[in-house]
């Protein structure tokens, strides 16, 4: 009879045993969801990615996106974009947090579409040595020599830009002469390599699918974007390669960048796709936000003429 009664304890403890797991486990997750910020997650799987690239493309992406939900939530909130769980730093102070802590506390991460079309060897995906060689061949154009060098080259290009986009011209398009600008001085000045006709529409197209949702199918943005991407890779194929003939034969051309990528490719520090990649994301990252943050600056000169009268009297806030 005991040992009957000890055969029907068995099922019985193992059922307490697993009602006390559940349990200690729900809890656990009520605790992980009372650390979590503020927000609204959406609608289920796409969460509120339709009205974050709604507010991009009205160019209102901070007023009608961002700065709503912050006087909702506060500066961090949650959100679901592009499919993934997310939460939203705002502020000077949080931004130095994460920036001073990357790789320590918090690593980068982009998009699907962005890592495809920007390259999968491209630094914002390196962690660890890589990053740091492939950031040190970046930043080694930018010491005091590289930079004697580059300057005179940005100021001839700068000057020839406005002698023939901007001179005799009754009006044009701000935005669109800093992009043709700050494209060619990426290409021409901090790379070497020459602009040819059709480039700059070429790489726009795969800009525009960067933060599209990374559907392949005709027609779509990041089909588009995709073929872009793969025209600007074979027109970079051959210019990486030729550069290379050239320095292993001794007879290198200027090209201050490109040079020190492909030296680092010679030593076998880096790989063809990463110097590729790589300048493919350095023309994005330098051309957009720079071209943006000059038209931006015209913006508000106009908009304040008291500056602008000082800054064309040589007189520096």
């Amino acid at each position: 009879m005991a040992i009957q009664i000890s055969y029907l304890l068995y099922p019985l403890l193992a059922a307490v045993a697993a009602f006390i797991i559940f349990l200690t486990h729900k809890a656990s997750c009520h605790k992980t969801r009372k650390q979590l910020p503020p927000g609204d997650m959406g609608l289920p799987l796409i969460g509120e990615t339709i009205e974050f690239f709604k507010a991009q493309r009205n160019n209102r992406l901070f007023d009608d996106f961002v700065q709503p939900r912050v006087t909702k939530y506060g500066k961090i909130f949650k959100t679901r974009l592009l499919g993934s769980p997310t939460v939203v730093v705002n502020g000077a102070e949080a931004n130095r947090f994460f920036l001073s802590n990357e790789f320590k506390l918090v690593i980068s991460s982009w998009p699907s579409s962005s890592v495809q079309l920007m390259g999968n060897e491209s630094i914002m995906q390196k962690q660890g040595e890589q990053h740091r060689c492939i950031r040190g061949i970046l930043a080694s154009c930018l010491h005091n020599a590289g930079l004697d060098a580059l300057v005179p080259k940005i100021c001839n290009s700068v000057q020839l830009h406005l002698d023939t986009h901007w001179h005799g011209q009754d009006s044009l398009s701000l935005y669109r002469s800093t992009k043709i600008l700050t494209f060619t001085i990426v290409f021409e000045c901090l790379l070497g390599i020459r602009v040819e006709p059709g480039m700059l529409n070429t790489f726009e197209r795969v800009l525009e699918g960067v933060f599209a949702p990374a559907i392949k199918f005709p027609g779509s943005r990041f089909s588009r974007a995709k073929k872009a991407r793969q025209e600007i890779e074979k027109m970079l194929v051959k210019v990486v390669r030729e550069k290379r003939n050239e320095m292993e034969f001794g007879n290198e051309q200027e090209g201050m960048l490109l040079s020190q990528l492909v030296a680092g490719m010679i030593r076998g520090d880096i790989t063809e796709a990463e110097v590729i990649d790589n300048i493919v994301l350095l023309v994005f990252a330098a051309h957009d936000t720079t071209s943006f943050a000059i038209a931006m600056t015209f913006k508000m000169l106009a908009q304040h003429p008291d500056c602008y009268s000082l800054l064309l009297q040589g007189t520096y806030i």
